[in-house]
């Protein structure tokens, strides 16, 4: 389904939360992220029925996408969309929905100016996160280099994925996704 016209079709009643990071399992990092999409998620009238936190490792983290995808309308993630090899929620979801990773250009200028205008060098890994999954609704941060995706399977469930630094993912979700979502609310 290519990006954005899927969400005429999609209707949202459940949703499941993952919560990617090795950090978060070893108690690092107090995992705010799900608390408080739990609660945006009930305010927009969307149950969610599961929350878990999966480490940076693909096996574990593509049987938890694909077993979320099979029992919700909606997965969140968040964490994994980092420049780093360990970041690998992007390349997960995109491998276990079939689409290839494309380089995209308006994603890759975003990047290059939010470095130019933090006065940062660039490094190549950062391009990682201009790679992203085929017909993948891009959301915009406009706090950090990684940017949001949305993409659906065909059965027209959907996978939302945002970073993981809270900041950056209450940002997206309140001007990204929530719009998106009150508009596939049942």
């Amino acid at each position: 389904l290519p990006g954005g016209i899927f969400t005429k079709n999609i209707r949202i009643k459940t949703a499941a939360i993952l919560c990617v990071g090795t950090e978060l399992l070893l108690g690092d990092i107090v995992n705010t992220n799900a608390a408080y999409l739990s609660r945006e998620l009930a305010a927009l009238g969307i149950s969610v029925y599961h929350q878990a936190v999966v480490g940076d490792n693909e096996e574990r983290l593509r049987k938890a996408l694909s077993d979320s995808l099979a029992e919700n309308d909606l997965t969140l993630v968040t964490g994994g969309l980092g420049p780093t090899c360990d970041d690998i929620t992007r390349e997960t979801a995109a491998a276990l929905l079939g689409r290839k990773l494309i380089l995209n250009e308006e994603v890759k200028a975003e990047i290059e100016k939010y470095f130019t205008l933090t006065g940062r060098q660039m490094t190549e890994n950062n391009l990682r996160q201009a790679m992203v999954p085929e017909g993948a609704t891009i959301l915009p941060n406009d706090r950090g280099t990684a940017p949001g995706l949305m993409l659906a399977d065909e059965k027209g469930h959907l996978v939302a994925m945002m970073p993981g630094v809270p900041s950056e993912m209450v940002n997206m979700f309140e001007k990204e996704l929530r719009p998106r979502l009150l508009s596939m609310r049942s």
